[in-house]
């Protein structure tokens, strides 16, 4: 008779998806939903097209399968675009939630809810579980509204709020700042990174298995996981370069002003992780320990 277990993964081919899915311990199994129909090359789990906004599909998903946890990635996570297309974006991560959080709680099935760093304000990092939220853009302000719609739907859920998360992406995502800035020093083109905003990144492998002792141990309220470095987007650039041998000459330090286009940031919003460490057994990483995992996992041609 099999023991294995299932978790339901929503938002499976984004980064953090990528860290669960790299991480399984044995006995365990992913069922991977997104949004968009589309291969996913390399993935070891089963993925499925399902748009979480539709509570018919949600409802039917759960009717069909029993899940030991559900862990809700899903939605739309691009500061930027959440600034500019609200509209669209309150649905994707309001109405989406709603619906697993939903069948979550009529399932009796554990809820670990994925949210964000964006909903503190920078002013008084680093900051704590209990910490009051003051998030200063939409994204944050959408996931202070999913903290509380899963929080009063399922009171023994688990939040886990992630931090500038970094590592090998699936080809059909977008790029995360790690990679972004190697494939740009790669090709040798000039980037300017901000030097006035700080956070403590988080690798995704070091997520996953933050995530996966989450399904198991079920700590009810908020978890931080974060890295163990603070730094700016113009150290992180400087890293990347050393860990990759690539030209440091090409990253120019700029104040956030030199983007005048883009959402506002919190300037510093760096977590603290004593609960990760305690309850989770998880130990942050520095940043240069995730760079070279992610160099020691490189495909040579």
């Amino acid at each position: 008779m099999s023991t294995t277990q299932t978790i339901l993964l929503t938002g499976s081919t984004g980064l953090l998806g990528k860290g669960v899915e790299e991480t399984v311990p044995k006995g365990w199994r992913i069922l991977g939903i997104h949004q968009r129909d589309y291969a996913v090359a390399g993935s070891r789990i089963r993925h499925l097209p399902l748009d979480i906004r539709d509570k018919s599909l949600v409802d039917k998903l759960f009717a069909r399968r029993r899940f030991a946890a559900v862990v809700h990635a899903g939605g739309i996570a691009s500061v930027d675009y959440v600034e500019n297309h609200y509209a669209e974006s309150l649905e994707s991560n309001i109405v989406g939630t709603l619906n697993v959080s939903s069948a979550c709680r009529r399932a009796g099935t554990h809820l670990i809810y994925v949210s964000t760093n964006a909903v503190f304000d920078g002013k008084a990092a680093p900051y704590r579980e209990t910490a009051p939220v003051r998030p200063v853009n939409k994204y944050g302000r959408i996931k202070v509204e999913c903290e509380r719609l899963v929080t009063e739907t399922n009171p023994g859920c688990t939040i886990v709020r992630p931090i500038l998360m970094y590592g090998w992406n699936h080809v059909v995502t977008r790029p995360n700042t790690a990679t972004w800035i190697y494939d740009k020093l790669l090709r040798g083109e000039r980037i300017h990174m901000v030097t006035d905003v700080f956070e403590n990144p988080l690798f995704n492998l070091q997520c996953g298995r933050a995530v996966w002792a989450a399904v198991r141990k079920k700590p009810q309220g908020v978890v931080h996981v974060a890295g163990k470095d603070k730094v700016n987007r113009w150290q992180f650039a400087l890293k990347v370069a050393q860990v990759f041998g690539l030209d440091a000459k090409l990253v120019t330090p700029v104040k956030s002003s030199f983007f005048p286009g883009i959402a506002p940031r919190p300037r510093n919003t760096t977590l603290a992780t004593e609960r990760m460490r305690r309850e989770l057994g998880v130990a942050p990483m520095t940043l240069e320990e995730g760079l070279l995992h992610m160099r020691s996992a490189m495909r040579v041609p």
